[in-house]
């Protein structure tokens, strides 16, 4: 009997003890939980203290991939960090201060762990001028409006200009046909109309339409193409419409008709 009270009494100490444990583990926790922000502080505190003491502070920046963003636009953002621990540098942040901007397409961002913080920005590549609601923007090859510009800018008079909605969404693969025709080193393009956003008609600096099928607009361009070369100087000045439309007959509108 006297064996049997002493197994008792040893399994309930032990059993005592793990509750005390138990308890001291959820105390901890909560103490840990209603004071991690002054934990977290304490620990930045003391990693800035560290780091202004053994030099591994934020104090320069290597920026590459500029083309329309500013210089110093990024340079300002970036001054609001310097001096701070190479450790502690809120790059998520950073990356979403600098995404503020309407030509950053990626941002590629990492530090030497010392004092030098390294910035790629991949910009978004405009292929054409978007003209909406009288103002004109640029867009990027999967129609993504850029920024608005003004037409008067010398930088991008190189790019076509697109009419009608929803026309910066298609553009890119006309672009491409157009391309493989060589049309522009042919002509002069005035600009580019998505009609009933359905075809295309191409305005060219002359005054003439061109009416492009709604199947094979790229049929349409070289059936174009083929006429132009058939057709002499006065004939091709007197031409104001070319109803390209139909595959298999081209429709011509002189200018007195």
């Amino acid at each position: 009997m006297k064996n049997i009270n002493r197994r008792r009494y040893v399994l309930s100490f032990r059993s005592f003890i793990y509750f005390c444990i138990f308890l001291l583990l959820i105390i901890f926790s909560f103490l840990l939980y209603f004071n991690k922000n002054n934990f977290i502080e304490s620990s930045k505190n003391i990693i800035q203290i560290f780091s202004e003491n053994f030099q591994y502070q934020f104090t320069k920046f290597d920026i590459s991939g500029l083309e329309k963003i500013e210089l110093k636009s990024v340079e300002d953002k970036m001054q609001n960090y310097i001096g701070s621990s190479i450790f502690l540098l809120p790059l998520d942040q950073i990356n979403d201060s600098l995404k503020e901007n309407n030509w950053v397409k990626e941002i590629y961002l990492n530090t030497n762990y010392k004092d030098t913080l390294f910035i790629r920005i991949e910009e978004y590549k405009p292929i054409g001028i978007y003209f909406f609601n009288e103002k004109y923007f640029v867009f990027d090859e999967n129609g993504k409006i850029i920024d608005q510009i003004y037409i008067t800018d010398f930088t991008y008079q190189s790019l076509l200009i697109f009419k009608g909605n929803s026309s910066n969404l298609k553009a890119n693969s006309l672009i491409s046909i157009l391309k493989n025709n060589d049309f522009e080193k042919k002509y002069q393009i005035e600009s580019l109309e998505f009609i009933n956003k359905r075809r295309w008609d191409i305005n060219l600096y002359n005054d003439v339409k061109l009416m492009l099928s709604e199947e094979d607009p790229n049929k349409s361009i070289q059936n174009f193409i083929m006429i132009q070369n058939k057709l002499s100087e006065t004939d091709i000045n007197n031409i104001q419409t070319y109803d390209l439309r139909n595959l298999k007959k081209t429709i011509l509108i002189n200018l007195n008709d």
